[in-house]
């Protein structure tokens, strides 16, 4: 019998995480010998908005070095290769479960293996260019979400239910303390796609998804608030203006890693729009998502720090690599052709 990609992926996916956190490593140990209270501002309460809103793995991992007698930036390294590992495994689980992956042939599976591991080495190479400690964090969260959209536990359809909501929920406060925008965005994409026909096809059903879409965008969304109006109702923008629009259009030299950064995602947006392919609801919610999330990225976001958006380019690796498989290896890959339209 043939072996499949999932071993040799899966090293490999091992790799390129621990390579990401040696490099991780070394830009914290970097900001941390310039300034020794690096994001103590953040722990302290005095921080620019938004980074003061976003305390969710500073003050943890303040936390853990606290009481744990270890430097700051060793425990935000560790932080970030967990989140890492737990981003690409989960994203890998969800690819391979997929109805592209299972109906294709071995030699259309190690294509796919091949083009994942290819757009995840890409993404990850962006995570050091204006570092911060929420962005694998984040990836991971979303990750996980898009897991609980497709996933169907071996269980009874009420505690299905209660896992996935439940899940969600969590993961939904979470990422309140972390980015809430995320979130938000996250749940109005999968709430776009609930008003759909691709809204029958999530592991809880279209009614309940919506509904449990609807309370994690509140939480997140009340998360938010009562971080900018009571716990830390002096934070400012300081001399950063909030709407980045203007800025972003009038400076073409930051636009570079902008459109190289994007190039994945321009080339799955053409192809959903030009042809009729398989895509999964959790898939298509998290593309509605991205799309969100995009516009709030070039509102009040600078577009240069493309790692901005890392955690839903990540989140979509799966339907880039599903659709390359349908595009380019329709027959030898031995793919069903029953196409749902995005």
């Amino acid at each position: 019998m043939k072996q499949g990609p999932g071993r040799v992926a899966s090293i490999l996916l091992c790799i390129m995480v621990l390579s990401v956190g040696v490099l991780d490593s070394r830009e914290y140990g970097r900001e941390f010998r310039q300034n020794p209270n690096a994001l103590m501002d953040v722990v302290a309460g005095t921080a620019n908005a938004p980074a003061q809103y976003r305390i969710g793995v500073v003050d943890s991992a303040y936390f853990l070095a606290r009481h744990g007698h270890l430097a700051l930036g060793h425990v935000l390294t560790v932080l970030d290769v967990l989140s890492g590992l737990t981003a690409v495994f989960v994203l890998f689980w969800v690819f391979r479960r997929s109805m592209v992956y299972r109906s294709a042939r071995l030699t259309a599976q190690w294509f796919g293996a091949a083009c994942f591991l290819i757009l995840i080495q890409f993404y990850l190479g962006w995570v050091i260019w204006y570092q911060r400690p929420e962005t694998l964090p984040t990836a991971a969260i979303v990750a996980m979400a898009l897991m609980l959209l497709t996933v169907r536990l071996p269980l009874s359809r009420s505690a299905v239910a209660v896992a996935a909501i439940g899940g969600m929920l969590l993961l939904a406060v979470a990422q309140g303390y972390v980015r809430a925008d995320v979130a938000v965005a996250l749940h109005a994409g999968i709430l776009l796609v609930c008003l759909t026909r691709l809204g029958s096809g999530f592991a809880l059903g279209r009614g309940l998804q919506a509904g449990t879409s609807l309370v994690a965008m509140a939480l997140a969304g009340g998360i938010q608030y009562d971080l900018m109006r009571r716990v830390f109702p002096h934070a400012s923008y300081g001399e950063t203006p909030v709407l980045q629009l203007f800025l972003n259009l009038q400076a073409p030299s930051t636009q570079l890693p902008f459109f190289l950064f994007l190039v994945p995602l321009g080339w799955t947006a053409v192809t959903l729009m030009r042809r009729r392919y398989r895509v999964d609801s959790a898939d298509a919610a998290v593309f509605a998502g991205a799309v969100i999330f995009m516009g709030i990225w070039l509102l009040v976001g600078r577009i240069k720090e493309v790692r901005i958006f890392l955690p839903f380019a990540l989140a979509l690796v799966p339907l880039t690599v599903e659709l390359a498989m349908q595009r380019f290896l329709p027959e030898r890959g031995g793919i069903e052709q029953d196409p749902v339209s995005a």
